[in-house]
């Protein structure tokens, strides 16, 4: 618990923004779509050109993670940044939730905004679920940046997964008030928090094993990136990932944890502007 909390230390500033674009919560820039089981899914779009879409990270994630990206990318092209279903704007929804629940949510936003291929940031979860749509929506995807994630629940640290599975929305409340008090003023139905939470743990438990040869299939170019001391997944899962993947580069950040986006912020825009302009 004491590191999800200090992760989440880092995720605050991003939600109780001091900045002129509140990202994840711009009227000027937000919408929301209905999608098939008829939860409204919130999505920001900003910039012109060609479509970029961002994926945000699991729990404390929310499109804000990416206020230092949006402004430099929206310079090139369309950013189409997604709020997972439950965070934030976007409405919770009655369906237990899954990587491939999320997904399919991502892709009617994107086929909503725009008919062409596109370009996929994913962080954490987000990385999941970019991951996901890039493997059953092969001509959907052309370049993808895959920070942070995983191909299975098994790939975890020792210990890492039980945690999680100890979270709950009373837990969270007693240990991360202000988080709570924070993200609530955002949800649409902000009573069923802990039913929120409990939703989101069952993509994490059941998280379904992508196998090798799916990835190997990949053909678009992807960068794959994490810290090197990404206390959720050993530097290893990385890099075999790397490995399977036919047009592939691998990017390691140093002196970085999990949330790579506020550890190195200079580094990752960087290497990731230079990705997706290339």
């Amino acid at each position: 618990m004491k590191k999800i909390l200090l992760i989440l230390l880092f995720f605050i500033p991003a939600i109780v923004k001091a900045q002129n674009i509140p990202y994840g919560n711009n009227p000027a820039a937000g919408n929301y779509l209905k999608v098939k089981d008829g939860t409204r899914i919130y999505y920001e779009t900003y910039g012109t050109g060609k479509p970029l879409v961002l994926l945000h990270g699991g729990l404390y994630g929310e499109i804000g993670e990416y206020e230092n990206l949006i402004p430099v990318l929206s310079k090139n092209f369309m950013v189409i940044a997604v709020a997972t279903r439950g965070h934030t704007k976007s409405e919770i929804g009655h369906q237990p939730y899954t990587y491939e629940l999320m997904s399919d949510d991502a892709y009617t936003v994107i086929r909503h905004v725009t008919k062409d291929s596109v370009t996929l940031i994913g962080f954490s979860d987000g990385a999941v679920i970019a991951l996901d749509l890039t493997i059953r929506h092969p001509d959907l995807v052309k370049k993808l940046v895959f920070a942070g994630g995983n191909v299975s629940a098994a790939s975890y640290r020792p210990g890492e997964m039980e945690e999680l599975k100890r979270l709950s929305g009373a837990s969270l409340e007693r240990d991360a008030p202000d988080f709570v008090r924070e993200r609530k003023k955002l949800m649409p139905e902000p009573e069923r928090w802990g039913e929120f939470v409990d939703l989101l743990k069952h993509a994490w438990i059941n998280q379904t094993t992508i196998p090798p040869e799916q990835i190997k299939n990949i053909k678009c170019p992807v960068l794959v990136t994490a810290g090197d001391r990404d206390q959720y997944n050993p530097i290893e899962s990385f890099v075999n990932i790397y490995k399977l993947l036919p047009s592939a580069q691998l990017a390691i950040i140093p002196n970085s944890d999990h949330i790579i986006f506020y550890r190195q912020p200079a580094l990752i825009e960087t290497m990731v502007v230079g990705f997706v302009l290339k």
